[in-house]
């Protein structure tokens, strides 16, 4: 899986100017029918080395309207509360891992998964059993898990400055992902020299054969529009066009921004920016990346058309949001694209430095100087473990120790493993108004008595 990498063409965004925004001059133009003037970005973007130094918006501005004239004095403080919705085989787990590090780092609560579980009652929408209830005096500040997307139940549960973020991925890419991931080979009995073709010269009666027998009732397809269904698009209207455009638009006001897996560098930028978070809060270590033989095959002009056709929901989402991220990217300016070249340098000398440096010397550490886009900071092989972990074992761990610790009674999950071992009791010290107990002095122990036996001078009768 390559996405370090912008395809030639695609920064020129000085040229194919439509109602005042810049597209990337590679684009297709498939998809492209409408300009959404309001994109939602909360009224705040980040594009300040420094956040102290940064200053708020007064309020949104649109993507038709001219941007503000200083593009670095757009920033306030960091912004702590988001949720994330982790699409499945979307290239989720990278940032996944980035945004559960920046949340452990500031020890935020975190909506976790009430079992042993990686999601938060996927792939139904969430309740309230689903996860772990909230330390009593800190309500949560981010989600990150697996989810279904439901705008009333995130709103309900979450604080209300909390962002919201996604990430989406080619609809093709995403389809041999999930025949790789999800054995599908052998569960829909494809061939296994060409399984794509052979799935999509008749995806329906595969996937019925699949979802008709009790034992396999799910309540989505991972073959058509299953990105869709992880946004929370009701699936028995994703053959509604007008529906679907509509349920896309609403997405772009409810988001702060969706990442792009094929612009992934792109897209932690601009999100570094709109968060008002430091370069190292967006360093990473790619996560999940298989091989498997038919990873790099390309459709046919007529095969892909059948899978647009077949998946049209996640095609429509997939290139809205890929638009949008370059009409962003485009009121960006010219710096952001110096910022990004300094960050791709940076990222790829610290996984370097995390695979090769850390190994042979624990104790090695690079220091990286400040920049416009970054402060002064230092890499070590703390960082490298933290960098390459994903830790919600450990942060369900301290959650309900936490919650036991404060008051509430609950036994230890045993899928949480051994709990911790409580630390030994202290001697309390004897108050002092009371006089303290006089030690009484033990007798000694007795001797046993013995009796020797005398020997009589007098001869016994016989």
């Amino acid at each position: 899986m390559t996405y370090l990498s912008v395809p030639s063409g695609v920064i020129n965004v000085t040229s194919n100017v439509v109602q005042g925004v810049a597209r990337p001059a590679a684009y297709n133009d498939t998809g492209w029918a409408e300009i959404v003037d309001d994109v939602g970005l909360g009224g705040r973007r980040c594009k300040k080395t420094r956040v102290e130094s940064c200053k708020g918006l007064k309020s949104n501005w649109s993507l038709t309207e001219t941007p503000p004239d200083s593009p670095h004095e757009l920033c306030s403080a960091e912004r702590k509360h988001f949720a994330f919705v982790k699409v499945h085989k979307a290239g989720s787990t990278t940032p996944y891992t980035v945004f559960q590090r920046f949340g452990r780092k500031r020890h935020l609560q975190f909506v976790l998964p009430s079992n042993e579980r990686v999601d938060v009652g996927w792939p139904y929408l969430m309740k309230k059993e689903d996860y772990l209830q909230p330390i009593p005096g800190r309500p949560f500040d981010l989600l990150v898990d697996h989810t279904v997307y439901n705008r009333e139940i995130f709103r309900n549960l979450l604080p209300n400055d909390t962002v919201y973020l996604a990430i989406v991925r080619e609809p093709y890419s995403h389809l041999k992902s999930v025949l790789n991931w999800y054995s599908l080979v052998r569960k829909y009995g494809l061939q296994k020299t060409d399984p794509v073709d052979d799935l999509l010269k008749h995806p329906g009666e595969l996937d019925r054969k699949w979802l008709v027998p009790r034992e396999h009732k799910q309540p989505f397809s991972y073959t058509r529009n299953f990105m869709s269904y992880d946004l929370g698009l009701p699936i028995a209207l994703a053959d509604d066009e007008t529906y679907v455009r509509d349920y896309i638009a609403q997405l772009d006001r409810d988001f702060l921004l969706v990442l792009v897996l094929e612009y992934f560098d792109e897209s932690l930028v601009l999100l570094k920016r709109y968060m008002c978070w430091q370069l190292t809060d967006i360093l990473y270590k790619i996560q999940n990346s298989l091989e498997y033989g038919y990873k790099e095959e390309e459709l046919s002009p007529k095969m892909k058309m059948i899978h647009r056709n077949w998946s049209r929901a996640d095609y429509l989402i997939y290139e809205h949001f890929n638009r949008t991220l370059w009409d962003k990217i485009a009121h960006e300016g010219e710096d952001f694209f110096n910022e990004l070249a300094r960050f791709k340098e940076i990222n790829q000398m610290t996984t370097r430095f995390c695979d090769v440096t850390v190994v042979k010397n624990s104790t090695a550490d690079k220091r990286f100087g400040a920049t416009r886009w970054n402060d002064e900071f230092v890499i070590d092989g703390k960082f490298c473990g933290v960098l390459n972990t994903r830790h919600l074992l450990s942060l369900k761990r301290m959650h309900v120790e936490k919650l036991r610790n404060n008051g509430v009674n609950m036994p230890w999950p045993k899928w949480l493993g051994p709990p911790p071992k409580n630390p030994p009791d202290k001697k309390q010290p004897q108050p002092q108004n009371k006089p303290a107990k006089k030690k009484q002095s033990k007798s000694p122990a007795k001797r046993p008595v013995t009796f020797k036996r005398i020997k009589s001078s007098k001869k016994r009768r016989h």
